[in-house]
């Protein structure tokens, strides 16, 4: 009996030592390898010629947008994802493969839209099948020039432990069908907190500027802000840093379109809009502030549902659905219609919004 616990004993020490060295490597490696970008970085424009004085200066003054977060072809309509009480980590070949092709049919549907602007967008990873989606989307739009700007850089996430997600590389991009003189990746604040930080987003913007027949730049911003944040304080910080860019912006007279996944409700929009049990979770509670710069708009279609939960597979008037995804356009911008574009979430967990917009003189 007496040999019996000391066996006992001996394989439980070998475990935990096991154990002890497993999490301590683990965490060294991804410390090691850890994404760290600079404050501001050039990004470059795939597919576009090099901008020359005179030779990109845009004379419209009407333009169509498209934003919409891709879910990285992994969150169609029907996934439960682990992430959010549901028990998917990644989603089989086939339906990330289904994702993708419905998602090439709606951006050729959309190929009258001078800006494209995507979220979630993977590159090369083990939750997408390693399928490029970016390279993949520039073959189906060969009109226009991209930008890349990568927010999901990971050699390996550990977790779930027994179905790891393994290593990610995924980011915002921007589809044009005008040439930017100018684009860069701009970091935003970030989860601290250890280790997840490890594992997690380096959110940013995407900035590209172009320029007007009127001497005047037309600056157009993709994002992803802030998801899993109790408390809004990271959502706030990174609000605050986008503040400035785009006060800055406006100041020199130049016409400002920030379009993104803002995981958060506008201003004013009901959260229980669409509820058919009790809402308790904190993250969709919460509504954007009323005022990020004074006299600029937010604009939204309240008529449809751009995101919805994903604790169970989706099922139409039972799954909670709401609106984080819209624009925020400078006052010398006139807003001539905006559509939110209802797929039922069949490709992603978020829905597509257009919208088309006038400068004015």
């Amino acid at each position: 009996m007496k040999k019996m616990l000391q066996v006992t004993g001996l394989v439980i020490g070998v475990l935990v030592l096991a154990a002890i060295f497993y999490v301590g490597g683990m965490l060294l490696f991804l410390k090691i390898t850890e994404y760290r970008p600079k404050p501001i970085e050039d990004i470059a424009v795939v597919g576009a010629k090099t901008p020359i004085e005179g030779t990109n200066v845009i004379s419209d003054s009407t333009f169509t947008f498209l934003i919409w977060n891709l879910g990285y072809g992994g969150l169609g309509a029907e996934v439960d994802f682990f992430y959010d009480g549901g028990k998917m980590v990644t989603s089989p070949k086939e339906h990330v493969e289904k994702n993708n092709r419905g998602m090439v049919e709606l951006l050729k549907q959309n190929q009258d839209a001078d800006f494209i602007m995507l979220q979630e967008a993977d590159r090369n990873s083990k939750r997408s099948w390693r399928i490029d989606q970016v390279a993949e989307f520039a073959n189906a739009l060969p009109e226009y020039n991209y930008a890349f700007a990568p927010n999901y850089v990971v050699k390996y996430v550990p977790f779930p432990f027994l179905d790891p997600m393994g290593d990610i590389y995924g980011g915002i991009v921007t589809y044009s069908k005008h040439t930017p003189v100018e684009t860069e990746r701009v970091a935003l604040p970030n989860i601290t907190d250890f280790p997840r930080y490890l594992v997690y987003l380096k959110r940013c913007l995407m900035l590209q500027r172009y320029k007007l027949a009127s001497g005047k730049d037309l600056v157009i911003i993709n994002a992803h802000f802030e998801a899993y944040d109790a408390g809004g304080l990271v959502k706030k910080e990174q609000r605050a840093v986008t503040k400035k860019k785009l006060e800055a912006e406006y100041a020199k007279g130049n016409y400002v379109v920030l379009g993104c996944d803002w995981n958060i409700a506008p201003p004013g929009f009901n959260v229980h809009t669409w509820e058919h049990k009790k809402l308790t979770d904190e993250l969709y509670l919460m509504n954007n502030d009323s005022v990020i710069v004074p006299g600029w708009h937010y604009v939204y279609d309240p008529t449809t549902a751009t995101n919805r939960k994903n604790e169970t597979s989706y099922t139409e008037g039972e799954t909670y659905k709401t609106i984080i995804d819209y624009y925020y356009v400078s006052p010398n911008i006139q807003v001539d219609s905006i559509h939110g574009i209802d797929l039922h979430f069949a490709y992603s967990d978020h829905n597509p919004v257009r919208m088309k917009i006038t400068l004015k003189q």
